[in-house]
C-alpha cells in the first residue's frame, strides 16, 4: 500500500464515517484489510450492501458467539464468496451448532465437503452410506460392522452403536471413562469403537417412554460380527433400559446409568420400585431372582439384608444393603459391596446373560413365521 493509501486507511479507521469516501478509491487495498477494520467501520460497511464486508462482519459476529445477528449478513453474502471462505463460515456455524443456518447454507448450494457438511449429515442421521470414510475414521467412529473383532481377552464384547451425531460423541466418552476404571474388573467388557447406523433404524423418540429401536430390518440385513455378546445402542431421547441383550441409552445419559444398565446385562435388578407390570410376576418368586434381589416368599432373606423398595406387594423384597446403591439411586458410586456382587456373579459359569444373539433368533423366527 502507497502513502496514499495508507492515509485513507489510517483516516478510515480513526474516522468511521470516512469509509464511504475512502473504500471506494481504494477498494482492492481495503477488501484485503476488511478483517483488520474496527467494529463500528466494518459495521457501517456491511450496512452499505458491500458483500465482502458484509461477509467479514458475519465471520466477526460468529467469532463472538452471535449467531442470530450474523444471520442476514452471511446470506446476502455468501454467495460472492470462494470455497475456503465458506468453508471458515460453515466452520463457525457449527461451533456453534447452528443447525438451521447450516442446511439453509446446504440448501443454497453453497456449503462445500467439509467437516460441517459431514457432521450436518450426522446431526440428521443421515444414510451411513453418505457419510465420507476418511471423515469417519479420523472421527473415531465406523460405518459398517465389516471391520469388527471381538477381544478374545474380554468376557464380554460389546457393540456401541448409534443413530445420530451426538451419540457418537457420548459414546467414545463413556468408552474412555470405562477404560480408565474397567468395571468390575479389567477384562470383564470390551467395547467396540461406535457404529453408525443412520436411517437404517428406526427409534421412537417419546423422552418419557422407554428408550426403543425396531431392529427387525436389521436382523437379516446386516452381517453381524461374532464373538460379541450384547449391544449398547444410543438414541436421540428415551430411558434407560436394557432388553434381550440390548442396552438402549439416550445421548444425555450420564455415566452412572450406563454404568447401572451394564449391571442389568450381568443380571442385577432394580432397587426401585418397578412397574407394576414386572411386580405382577417378579414378586411372586422364592428367593434370589438377582445378585442383589432375594423375594421373601415363604422363605428368610439372607442375614443383614434390608427391604428393598422394588416390590410394593404383602410379598417383599430385599436388598444386599441398608444404603443406596447405584442399583437404585444411578448417581451413586459403585460400592465396594456391589462391585464384589458383580464379581462373583460374572465369575459364575451358571450364569449364563441372554445375548443380543439370542434375541435376534426370536425375532428370525417372528419374522418367518
Amino acid at each position: 500500500m502507497n502513502q496514499h493509501h495508507a492515509l485513507a486507511f489510517w483516516h478510515v479507521k480513526h474516522t468511521p464515517t470516512s469509509i464511504f469516501i475512502n473504500y471506494y478509491r481504494f477498494a482492492d487495498d481495503f477488501k484485503s484489510l476488511l478483517s483488520s477494520l474496527p467494529d463500528p467501520t466494518l459495521y457501517l460497511l456491511a450496512l452499505s450492501g458491500e458483500a465482502d464486508a458484509q461477509f467479514v462482519w458475519a465471520l466477526r459476529l460468529l467469532k463472538n458467539g452471535k449467531g442470530q445477528s450474523a444471520l442476514p449478513f452471511w446470506r446476502a453474502s455468501a454467495a460472492q464468496q470462494n470455497a475456503d471462505k465458506r468453508r471458515k463460515l460453515s466452520a463457525l456455524l457449527l461451533k456453534l451448532e447452528r443447525w438451521d443456518d447450516l442446511t439453509a447454507l446446504s440448501q443454497l448450494h453453497l456449503l462445500p465437503e467439509s467437516d460441517a457438511a459431514e457432521q450436518l449429515k450426522l446431526q440428521y442421521s443421515a444414510a451411513p452410506a453418505s457419510i465420507d470414510q476418511r471423515f469417519a475414521s479420523h472421527e473415531g467412529f465406523l460405518l459398517s460392522f465389516a471391520q469388527q473383532q471381538a477381544q478374545s481377552h474380554c468376557q464380554f464384547n460389546v457393540l456401541m452403536m448409534t443413530d445420530h451425531r451426538q451419540g457418537l460423541a457420548q459414546l467414545n466418552i463413556f468408552k474412555t471413562r470405562y477404560q480408565i476404571e474397567p468395571q468390575p474388573r479389567a477384562g470383564s467388557f470390551c467395547f467396540s469403537k461406535p457404529i453408525y447406523l443412520g436411517d437404517s433404524i428406526n427409534c421412537q423418540q417419546h423422552p418419557e417412554h422407554a428408550a426403543r429401536c425396531d431392529w427387525r430390518p436389521l436382523v437379516n440385513n446386516k452381517v453381524w460380527p461374532t464373538g460379541f455378546d450384547f449391544i449398547v445402542m444410543m438414541t436421540r431421547s428415551g430411558l434407560g433400559n436394557v432388553s434381550g441383550g440390548i442396552m438402549h441409552l439416550n445421548s444425555a445419559s450420564h455415566y452412572g446409568l450406563f454404568l447401572h444398565e451394564l449391571m442389568h446385562f450381568s443380571g442385577f435388578e432394580d432397587e426401585y420400585v418397578l412397574p407394576a407390570t414386572k411386580q405382577a410376576w417378579l414378586c411372586q418368586q422364592k428367593g434370589f431372582v438377582a445378585p442383589n434381589l432375594f423375594i421373601a416368599n415363604g422363605v428368610t432373606p439372607p442375614i443383614g439384608w434390608q427391604q428393598s423398595d422394588s416390590c410394593q406387594t404383602a410379598i417383599k423384597a430385599y436388598k444386599p444393603s441398608e444404603n443406596w446403591s447405584i442399583m437404585q439411586y444411578q448417581q451413586i458410586p459403585l460400592s465396594q459391596q456391589y462391585q464384589q456382587l458383580w464379581l462373583k456373579q460374572i465369575a459364575n459359569p451358571a450364569e449364563q446373560p441372554i445375548r443380543f444373539g439370542d434375541y435376534f433368533t426370536q425375532l428370525e423366527e417372528k419374522i418367518s413365521f
